[in-house]
């Protein structure tokens, strides 16, 4: 997949959870400075599932500290697996010095002055890419959110990065759209 990133100079984020950063440590190492890293849970749990706090934190923490490790990065960066989360969910990123949560579909978070803000984007559902997907657009300002998950081939990534960069789409990485640093590599840990 980065090979695919370098290739059309896009800029972005990736998310991965502990214990494939520590299985498959290629996953975070080949990518280069324009794309942000970012942890989920070490075992890409739905912290809706896991009742107890602590353990919700353990599962947060450990996979901020295996993403961190693994690629020698400091990650301030989040997504909680399948998109949910509980009334716990900031007080979880702030314990585990995360600055920036993409856990949703309509909206990302930051930590400013004490307290995470709100900031509306829109989602673009990847899967169902086609030659019209710029007709579905509306140009109000609205940052606008790719995702795709380890389902959908890279070959088909490749394609759909291609004919966004034949419309002059412009790539930001996590750090752009919040305007803070949220991967740090080769920082010390801490």
């Amino acid at each position: 997949m980065s090979h695919a990133l370098q290739k059309y100079n896009v800029k972005g984020a990736i998310f991965i959870s502990g214990k494939i950063a520590i299985t498959y440590p290629e996953c975070i190492n080949s990518f280069d400075d324009d794309v942000d890293i970012g942890s989920q849970t070490y075992n890409f749990v739905n912290l809706k599932s896991i009742p107890d706090y602590s353990i919700q934190l353990d599962e947060i923490r450990d996979g901020k500290y295996a993403v961190d490790s693994t690629g020698n990065l400091v990650s301030k960066l989040f997504r909680a697996p399948y998109g949910n989360t509980d009334d716990n969910i900031y007080s979880l990123l702030y314990r585990s010095e995360i600055l920036a949560d993409f856990s949703y579909e309509s909206q990302y978070n930051k930590y400013y002055n004490g307290k995470f803000l709100k900031f509306e984007i829109s989602n673009l559902n990847s899967s169902k890419f086609s030659e019209d997907i710029f007709y579905d657009l509306v140009d109000n300002g609205e940052p606008i959110v790719v995702n795709f998950n380890n389902s959908i081939p890279v070959e088909n990534i490749e394609n759909f990065i291609s004919h966004m960069d034949s419309h002059n789409v412009r790539f930001v990485s996590a750090s752009e759209l919040t305007n803070m640093q949220l991967t740090i590599r080769n920082g010390g840990m801490g």
